[in-house]
């Protein structure tokens, strides 16, 4: 029986929309498609989200790998408070779940000190109404790593025959399903929301 959903964030709960941002911000298309490896879609991203080293480590790293387009990276990056927007049923599918008794945890590969910024900018309308939270950079764990699901799971007393977890990402399902959590592969609300449904009747 299904007692605790766990929420992944980014793509899940709110628009991780860094091709958006880069498009208001009037960057070229060339441009765009290097940060989408250099910076997005690079290692460095990757450590940002593990917590292991300091932001100013990091930008330091990204900044010299981008140095032909150093402007264009420090323009995203001051306003990266703009790189994700919640999308308007996360709220309320929220709400759905705890009135029906169902306890809403999440659990999301986040950097820090953006988290903390996304967080006073008010894209997580949703934080206070969860029941426990486990953030990548403050733990300085990342999924898929199982080390991340079991630190939630001690964290807040679950057992993972009751949970169903929520991912946009294969590989993070496929580590809550090995270690016993029932998993759904986020392609779009309804598609979530209706596979959730079936798990909880």
């Amino acid at each position: 029986m299904i007692k605790n959903v766990v929420f992944d964030i980014g793509n899940v709960l709110v628009d991780f929309r860094w091709r958006v941002l880069m498009e208001e911000l009037q960057i070229a298309k060339d441009t765009q498609a290097v940060f989408e490896k250099s910076v997005f879609g690079s290692r460095w991203w990757g450590e940002l989200d593990h917590g292991i080293y300091e932001e100013a480590e990091i930008l330091g790293h990204f900044r010299a790998e981008n140095n032909a387009y150093l402007d264009e990276f420090n323009l995203v990056w001051d306003n990266r408070d703009k790189l994700v927007e919640p999308y308007g049923y996360a709220v309320e599918w929220i709400e759905q779940l705890k009135a029906s008794g169902i306890k809403v945890y999440l659990l999301s590969n986040y950097p820090k000190d953006v988290f903390t910024l996304h967080t006073k900018c008010g894209h997580f309308p949703f934080l206070d109404k969860v029941d426990g939270k486990v953030v990548s950079g403050f733990v300085k764990m990342v999924k898929p790593d199982a080390d991340i699901y079991e630190y939630l799971m001690a964290q807040y007393g679950l057992n993972a025959s009751e949970c169903a977890f929520i991912d946009d990402r294969e590989d993070n399902v496929e580590t809550a399903r090995r270690l016993g959590m029932k998993g759904i592969v986020f392609e779009d609300y309804a598609q979530a929301r209706d596979e959730l449904d079936q798990l909880l009747i």
